[in-house]
């Protein structure tokens, strides 16, 4: 019962999609959102680029959607801190991959799981302040997204001001 369940669902969304204009049988990635933000989709990751400054609320936004569409979607970043500094990031949940000393301090790499929302709003604030000292930012998320999820991130963003599909690129193309 389920199987058919799952295959009418599909069905559906892929009806939805064909409105929505995109080919499914050939999509490579989808590049979508407005003057400030481009967020490159594929199947396997998740480009976030932000040319200016954003409201807080609109970059956490944007992760916070991506953690409900794909909580299994992670980022991962390296940060350069004191010994004692990487439990902190611990407590923050991000998880810790690995770490080397380097000219007295640590680098330290962590993966950050969209299932914490802890650790989404703790990823969103470290960026928006790393957007407001650099005024650009360029960020991987990876995800196990399929055609739906796209559309699903679309359809959960058209209502940012001037958000747009800006290319969809598929095989032949």
């Amino acid at each position: 019962m389920l199987i058919v369940l799952d295959r009418e669902l599909q069905s559906a969304e892929r009806v939805n999609m064909k409105l929505s204009g995109i080919d499914l049988q050939a999509l490579i990635h989808v590049n979508m959102g407005n003057q400030d933000i481009d967020l490159v989709c594929t199947y396997g990751k998740i480009t976030l680029q932000c040319y200016d400054e954003i409201a807080d609320y609109t970059l956490g936004l944007i992760l916070k959607t991506i953690s409900i569409v794909d909580n299994s979607a992670t980022h991962e970043t390296e940060i350069l801190c004191d010994f004692d500094d990487i439990q902190k990031y611990q407590h923050m949940d991000y998880t810790l991959v690995s770490y080397s000393r380097q000219n007295g301090k640590y680098r330290a790499t962590f993966n950050v799981p969209f299932s914490s929302s802890r650790a989404v709003y703790n990823l969103t604030v470290a960026l928006f302040e790393q957007l407001q000292k650099e005024k650009t930012l360029k960020k991987d998320i990876y995800w196990s997204g399929k055609d739906h999820n796209i559309i699903q991130l679309f359809n959960e963003f058209k209502d940012i001001d001037g958000w747009e599909i800006k290319e969809i690129k598929n095989k032949d193309s």
